[in-house]
């Protein structure tokens, strides 16, 4: 199973993914991890999509956490997309507090830009994991993914 969660920066991604971990064992990539996989930058992708094609036909859990849209090209079909969002004052208040100090002008501007690059992504559900039980989230998660893997299964005995 390929549970994608994307979104901006400081948005609870890891987060939810942490919560996800807390209840099922995943293997867990984040943003171009993909690179490790081969010297060739087109090939470490191949094999990547490869990987993660087998995935989504498995009960492995497979977590895939992005925050460039561009990164959505190398998701199979049938994985799980959820987006990330919360208010763009919690992005800053998180991202401040990652950083240890208060943001720059420059870095505000970089967060607003990029708050709402995901806007138009397809996906699945939209949660905000900063707000709330994220154990209930990642319930909520796991029990879509479940979904998902069993009508691409259904969809592939049904098949000719």
């Amino acid at each position: 199973m390929v549970i994608v969660i994307m979104g901006g920066r400081c948005c609870g991604k890891s987060t939810l993914a942490n919560a996800i971990c807390e209840k099922v064992h995943a293997d867990v990539y984040t943003n171009r991890a993909y690179l490790q996989m081969d010297d060739d930058e087109t090939e470490a992708k191949v094999r990547f999509m490869s990987m993660l094609d087998l995935a989504q036909t498995t009960e492995d859990y497979v977590i895939y956490l992005i925050n460039d849209p561009a990164l959505t090209e190398l998701l199979p079909p049938c994985s799980l997309r959820v987006l990330c969002k919360t208010t763009l004052k919690n992005v800053k208040k998180r991202f401040e507090a990652q950083l240890g100090e208060k943001l720059t002008p420059p870095v505000a501007a970089m967060l607003e830009k990029q708050y709402r690059s995901f806007d138009g992504c397809a996906h699945a559900m939209a949660l905000d994991p900063t707000s709330g039980d994220t154990s209930l989230l990642a319930a909520e998660v796991l029990d879509e993914a479940q979904l998902l893997v069993n009508c691409f299964r259904a969809g592939k005995e049904a098949a000719p």
